[in-house]
């Protein structure tokens, strides 16, 4: 294939309210990272990941792929300036992430949250290949931080972490990052609405050790808009019947109503 491959805008009608934004990135002449993101409604968010994304570098080759079916703001005409756009259905992240690993030709897969921010993206894709090189390693992931200095926020970013390094959960705020080899080894994400990245990380640990990459991710506290303690039980409450074998559809009828 040729290195760079050129940026296309294509609209196609698979699925409803479904989102995916994939973006492409050559290391080398044969060797890509596909990085996939599930969006909805988000065009301020794309826009700013895709100018930092940018800044990868001359030798970084993008295809950028948005898969949109349900957005109400710009989200499809901001993606398309620089991105193909395809319209799903299934209104699902799980559904959003298997269809992005899917549609992508990298030899390794990062899966970033659309209102995430990378700290330094200098060497970036260089020292996500290092990391996956190192020993027994079947995934990496980032050093989560919020943007807000509130002490709330500075526990949640180092529990996160320490949850990911020593207990092997990786959440997407995490940008957790693989290998092609290992994601379908792992049998990759599942088409269900919540604790996809539960079930992919555990079945990843199984294969190997999980390495943090030394660059911060800063993800948004909106999600704690109705208030930091109220949500924290809330997310932990569904964590909690998760592990009671509550399905991943009725998790998601209590997580989102």
């Amino acid at each position: 294939p040729s290195r760079y491959k050129r940026h296309r805008s294509t609209i196609l009608d698979v699925y409803k309210r479904q989102h995916c934004l994939i973006v492409t990135a050559a290391i080398h002449d044969n060797y890509f990272i596909s990085g996939i993101i599930p969006v909805l409604n988000e065009e301020k968010n794309i826009n700013r990941l895709l100018e930092q994304l940018n800044q990868l570098g001359n030798n970084a080759a993008y295809e950028i792929i948005v898969v949109d079916g349900g957005s109400h703001d710009q989200t499809v005409s901001v993606a398309q300036k620089s991105a193909s756009v395809y319209q799903l259905k299934q209104a699902n992240r799980g559904a959003q992430l298997h269809y992005g690993a899917e549609k992508s030709s990298g030899d390794i897969l990062w899966f970033l949250h659309s209102d995430s921010r990378i700290g330094s993206t200098q060497n970036l894709l260089e020292q996500m290949q290092n990391v996956l090189q190192q020993e027994h390693c079947s995934a990496g992931f980032f050093a989560l931080s919020f943007d807000s200095t509130d002490f709330f926020y500075r526990y949640l970013a180092v529990t996160s972490n320490l949850r990911a390094r020593y207990l092997g959960l990786i959440f997407g705020d995490q940008g957790l990052f693989t290998t092609r080899k290992a994601y379908e080894k792992a049998g990759g994400f599942e088409s269900i609405p919540l604790m996809e990245d539960w079930r992919l990380s555990r079945r990843l640990k199984k294969l190997g050790n999980f390495y943090q990459i030394p660059i911060p991710i800063m993800t948004s506290s909106r999600r704690f808009k109705k208030g930091k303690l109220r949500t924290h039980l809330k997310m932990h409450k569904i964590k909690l019947l998760y592990l009671m074998g509550m399905s991943p559809e009725k998790l998601a009828q209590r997580y989102y109503k």
